[in-house]
């Protein structure tokens, strides 16, 4: 009896405490595989339901439409006990790096086949119990350094289709217990073998369907997978087209290998300045390592003017060239060539030189000598000019001198004698006086030649003497009579032979310049004879002729002199 009542008692209390497998619609909760389970799959839940007992240890919320999972986003709702979170298909974008904090015993996160794009480093720090990691078909692009926290127990994790460019070489440092890695459908060209030196359990590498490119840079790789016995499929070329289908394995190493590849420094056209120096190279790359050599307009290089250097890395060069005393036999087009087994490539250095006007240049002597040339030719030309200005206006007061004096005529007798006395003269140098000649006087080479000019004056200035009133020119006006000497160059003649017509008591020392012209006096005189205007020192104004008879004229009285007459002539001086 006692028994039976306590089975009773337990059915009632069982009956009272409320049950964990009454899931709140459209929940459905249940034991799957020893566990309690919640299954809200495609229920249309746009976050994590807060109605759950705190019990369930397995929670499927695929197909549903969580776009985010916020930070705390199972804590929060009182699911602590959390084993296993099934999100795949969600359409989840966003996950908090703290959105699993304090799952603990938290061993399986499927968040498969939604839109994450990039997961923060810190997501899933202190699930340390996490053993099954899937992110499969999300776009991640990239894996980045560290992009794990520790997961000491992580044995699987699988990002198969997820666009993968670019894994980072410790992209999965933190992860040394993992035992399967699934990098399937993606979009990687090459790995390095240092993604997986941490990888003491790894037994299954999946790598299928990504587009290989065999070259260099998956060399180290591809050797290390196929001695590793990871490979459970043969993986296939897609890259170079040479290698394109064709399957790792039956591919040498030494065929994964990249052409060479130039580039210049600093550009392709370095300017030199001539006389000096100038060195400009070319950065090579290429596995196998390139063997490099300049060319000069196509022909190999082998003056010893050219310096050629290299520095070696491990898989690039640089390869110097440096030319000396540059001149314009330098000048063109260096080419840098590099080979290997793949390929020969080219790439080309013009060198110039600076454009220099050139000029017509003389040294400093033969400067001097040009200046004074020009010098030379300048007053040349100014003295051509002058000469042409003086002789054209000669010529043109000579024509209005024609047009003004008329006809020429003869003297009469008692003008030739007087000529004759004035014609040829001697100078007393001591005397200072003059005395006739005589027609007489004929000399074989004589010192001195005398040229009479007369010049007409306006009938304004002067009318015309008493005297020649009857002549052949009655109306004529006369002015004064210029002589004009010419002294003899000669030095075997002597000297005092030669008059000086300009021999003044108030001069100092005469100076011969060769030529004499009496002066003219401009005063205005009232007295008249058959000299023109002239004062006797009487006053009289009697013609003394020889064979003419006196004619007496009226005496006026003398006008005072002008301020710009010229000096006072002696009287046997007046006389002539």
């Amino acid at each position: 009896m006692a028994v039976i009542s306590l089975l009773m008692l337990m059915m009632a209390l069982a009956f009272a405490a409320p049950d964990w497998m009454d899931c709140p619609a459209p929940c459905h909760c249940k034991w799957s595989s020893g566990k309690k389970t919640a299954v809200c799959k495609r229920a249309g839940f746009t976050s994590v339901p807060d109605n759950l007992d705190g019990v369930m240890q397995v929670l499927d919320l695929s197909g549903n439409h969580i776009s985010r999972l916020g930070k705390e986003a199972f804590k929060s709702v009182g699911l602590l006990n959390l084993q296993r979170i099934y999100l795949s298909n969600s359409g989840l974008q966003e996950v908090h790096g703290d959105a699993f904090r304090d799952l603990i015993i938290l061993v399986e996160v499927d968040l498969s086949h939604n839109q994450i794009t990039s997961l923060q480093p810190e997501t899933f720090r202190g699930n340390e119990r996490l053993r099954m990691l899937y992110l499969n078909g999300n776009p991640l692009r990239r894996l980045v350094q560290e992009q794990f926290p520790p997961l000491p127990h992580l044995r699987i994790l699988e990002l198969d289709g997820c666009q993968l460019e670019y894994v980072n070489r410790n992209a999965f440092i933190h992860l040394s217990a993992l035992e399967t890695l699934s990098l399937k459908q993606n979009l990687l060209r090459n790995l390095s073998e240092a993604v997986f030196m941490n990888f003491a359990h790894l037994t299954t590498l999946v790598l299928d369907g990504n587009p290989w490119r065999c070259d260099c840079e998956l060399r180290g790789f591809r050797d290390w997978f196929l001695s590793s016995k990871l490979h459970s499929v043969s993986l296939t070329c897609t890259e170079p087209e040479r290698l394109a289908d064709r399957l790792w394995e039956n591919v040498p190493s030494e065929e994964f290998a990249c052409p060479p590849r130039v580039y210049v420094s600093p550009q392709a056209q370095v300017q030199a300045e001539a006389g000096g120096n100038v060195s400009f190279g070319c950065h090579v790359t290429g596995d196998p390592e390139p063997q490099v050599s300049w060319l000069y307009e196509g022909y190999p290089i082998n003056h010893t003017w050219l310096v050629i250097e290299a520095e070696e890395g491990l898989l690039e060069k640089w390869v110097n060239i440096s030319v000396y005393n540059v001149s314009d036999a330098d000048t063109g087009v260096y080419t840098c060539v590099a080979r290997n087994v793949l390929d020969s490539v080219g790439l080309n250095v013009t060198l110039v030189l600076p454009e220099v006007v050139t000029a017509t240049t003389v040294s400093k002597s033969e400067g001097g000598l040009v200046w004074w040339g020009l010098v030379i030719v300048s007053v040349a030309l100014a003295c051509a000019v002058v000469s042409a200005t003086a002789a054209v206006c000669c010529v043109r007061s000579r024509s209005r001198r024609r047009q003004n004096l008329k006809a020429s005529v003869s003297f009469t007798d008692q003008e030739k004698k007087l000529l004759d006395v004035s014609i040829a003269t001697t100078t007393d140098r001591g005397t200072g006086s003059c005395e006739a000649l005589g027609p007489e006087l004929e000399l074989v080479d004589p010192p001195v030649h005398i040229t009479i000019e007369s010049e007409p004056l306006p009938l304004a200035v002067y009318p015309p003497p008493p005297e020649f009133s009857g002549s052949v020119l009655p109306t004529a006006a006369y002015g004064n009579i210029f002589i004009s000497v010419s002294v003899s160059r000669d030095p075997t003649i002597d000297a005092s032979r030669c008059p000086d017509l300009l021999d003044l008591p108030h001069r100092a020392k005469p100076v011969y310049h060769g030529m004499a012209t009496l002066p003219r006096r401009p005063c205005a005189i009232p007295h008249y004879d058959n000299m023109g205007p002239r004062v006797t020192a009487g006053g009289s104004s009697t013609l003394s002729l020889p064979g003419s008879a006196a004619v007496e004229l009226p005496v006026p009285p003398p006008p005072p002199p002008p301020p710009s007459c010229a000096p006072q002539l002696t009287p046997e001086f007046v006389s002539l």
